[in-house]
């Protein structure tokens, strides 16, 4: 763990440690969530986009996706400064353009944020949802909200998925190990 990329925003602060305390025994969980929504008017701006990035990270599967969406268009300030680490950001302020993202769609999917830099990463993702194609899409760097390094998923979110133009489907060859 770097200890040295934490956000500049940060301050110690005794209400946001009292208020992650009582979500983070639900991380990885969708309560987790659920429980950020309900307790997210305790926490400092910083506190709120530390730790709805934590939460994020640690669990997005089969959660309320308009909930987290609506979590992630908050006006608070500081967004990009306090939700992504100083690594994150700093690779984030450096993309230009319009760059190829990649996602592989679980079956029936008819909503999502979430992308990769990584068709690769792409590829994996379709062998766990047991699809046989990755989607690669168009995205304009100022339709990005953030960026995640953490995972080694090199994750983007997009908020508003008609922003991301489809370019083409790739198909995945599955190989035994």
């Amino acid at each position: 763990m770097n200890h040295h990329d934490v956000s500049p925003d940060f301050r110690w602060n005794k209400n946001d440690l009292h208020t992650i305390k009582k979500i983070m025994p639900h991380e990885a969980t969708p309560d987790a969530v659920r429980l950020f929504s309900h307790y997210s008017y305790r926490l400092t701006d910083y506190g709120y986009w530390f730790l709805l990035s934590t939460l994020w990270v640690s669990y997005t599967g089969w959660s309320d996706l308009e909930e987290w969406k609506r979590l992630f268009s908050s006006t608070r300030p500081n967004r990009e400064t306090s939700i992504m680490k100083p690594s994150e950001l700093d690779l984030f302020r450096a993309i230009e353009g319009t760059i190829a993202l990649y996602r592989a769609h679980r079956p029936d999917e008819a909503d999502w944020i979430s992308y990769t830099f990584s068709a690769m990463k792409a590829a994996e993702f379709a062998a766990q949802r047991g699809v046989s194609t990755v989607k690669e899409y168009r995205v304009a760097k100022d339709d990005m909200l953030c960026l995640f390094l953490r995972r080694g998923e090199f994750e983007v979110l997009v908020l508003d998925k008609s922003k991301a133009a489809f370019v083409r489907e790739i198909s995945v060859v599955r190989t035994e190990g």
